[in-house]
């Protein structure tokens, strides 16, 4: 026998090996399937599933992965009409439009010869009396840093609102901008003062329609004829039209000395009558008013600022150098009106005096007061409420018997020109145009 076919193959084993090599190829395929099939897991997971419906908002700032499960990529968002509709809700849920800012309204008025400065105001914070409101031409826009301490120059972060005339035109906390009409208001300032008496009438019919009747008090104490009911004193302006004080001069009552006597007697007559409480005076509110206006236009509020600018020199020379106001005791007028009155110094009323000529030498419309009747009101019942109410008049009898015997002192270092509407500054007191040191 040969020895070529001593060495021939044994049939079992070629098959055995046959085999070994399939279930190998085998076993290579499906592990390779097993990994296809993982990335292709993967891949899966790490494709953004918005971005397959169309709806992604981020695109290629998106963390997961912008292509089909093939790995293409999808430039086009497989449903246009979802994608618009993502996009509009993701605009409405957005950020609000930017709103322009004050240094913006500062340089609109400033350089837009269509608007006439004369006619805007601003109201600002004050670090101490809350927020003041002044006419827009008597500020300085200088740098902070070069203007002198005699300028009226603030910070623009302070500035709260803008005022055409009477309209609110611009704030920072309610988001209006009726000057560029940024937060889509739908106004600009042009149709603003194209439009501005048709605005006011609305705006007149709004506030009487929702007036609360005790909003408004009595400034002074005067005859009977003009202690009219809830508001302020009507006058005679030539014998035809009846005006109602607009602004004031005051001399703030801050004494906590002086308010908590108030806060007793008020208490007094809340024991004898709770109904009374709605007549009280609020503490934050006392004063003593020294001179009554009516301004009408904001040209007359700037000329009245300049005569109290222009008076400051004049109150060395007529008050003393230190003047203290003391409070003799309780009177009322009429059983209607309870205030306390401030014992009598000649120079307060000679500076009274000195106010109403001084604002009437500017052409300007004061509303005759008693220089010699100040008084601080403490309660007042209005006519018609009195008129139906009877029980409410104050008797002698009643705030007589409380028992505060000295009812504190006021000292006089400062006066407020104030707006005699219905606002108040943060500390609760009248909202306060002008407030100036007497010495």
């Amino acid at each position: 026998m040969d020895k070529d076919s001593d060495k021939g193959t044994d049939p079992t084993k070629e098959s055995m090996k046959m085999d070994t090599e399939d279930c190998m190829k085998i076993a290579a395929t499906e592990n390779e399937a097993d990994q296809v099939t993982e990335a292709e897991k993967v891949l899966e997971d790490a494709i953004c599933q918005y971005f397959l419906m169309g709806r992604c908002r981020f695109g290629e700032r998106c963390r997961n992965v912008h292509t089909d499960l093939l790995g293409a990529s999808l430039p086009i968002p497989v449903n246009t009409d979802l994608t618009a509709k993502g996009k509009k809700a993701s605009e409405g849920k957005g950020k609000k439009p930017p709103m322009k800012t004050a240094d913006d309204v500062i340089s609109r008025i400033q350089w837009d010869t269509k608007l006439p400065s004369e006619y805007f105001s601003i109201g600002y914070i004050d670090r101490f009396l809350g927020i003041i409101e002044k006419p827009f031409s008597a500020f300085c826009w200088e740098d902070l840093a070069s203007v002198g301490h005699d300028v009226l120059a603030i910070p623009k972060h302070r500035i709260q609102h803008f005022k055409y005339q009477s309209l609110v035109v611009w704030d920072k906390t309610t988001r209006t901008d009726n000057v560029f009409g940024s937060t889509g208001s739908g106004m600009t300032i042009l149709d603003i003062i194209d439009k501005y008496d048709d605005l006011m009438l609305t705006e007149k019919n709004y506030m009487h329609k929702n007036k609360d009747p005790q909003d408004d008090e009595d400034l002074v104490l005067m005859e009977d004829k003009y202690a009219d009911d809830e508001c302020s004193i009507p006058v005679e302006k030539d014998n035809t039209q009846k005006l109602r004080p607009s602004h004031f001069v005051a001399i703030h009552i801050s004494s906590e000395e002086v308010r908590s006597s108030v806060k007793e007697i008020q208490n007094t007559l809340l024991k004898t009558n709770p109904d009374m409480a709605t007549f009280c005076t609020p503490l934050q509110t006392l004063h003593i008013t020294l001179c009554l206006l009516y301004l009408d236009t904001p040209e007359e509020i700037q000329r009245a600022l300049s005569a109290l600018q222009e008076l400051k020199c004049e109150i060395q020379r007529i008050l003393p150098p230190s003047l203290i106001l003391s409070f003799e005791g309780l009177k009322d007028f009429h059983s209607r009106v309870l205030y306390l009155a401030p014992s009598a110094i000649p120079e307060v009323a000679k500076f009274a005096r000195a106010l109403d000529h001084s604002f009437r030498s500017n052409g300007l419309t004061v509303i005759d007061s008693d220089p010699n009747n100040l008084h601080v009101t403490i309660a007042k019942i209005p006519k018609n409420v009195a008129r139906k109410n009877p029980s409410l008049l104050f008797s002698h009898a009643v705030y007589g018997n409380t028992e505060v015997t000295h009812f504190g002192a006021q000292p006089v270092d400062s006066l407020s020109f104030c707006y005699a509407g219905s606002s108040r500054r943060s500390d609760g007191f009248y909202t306060t145009l002008m407030e100036f040191s007497l010495y």
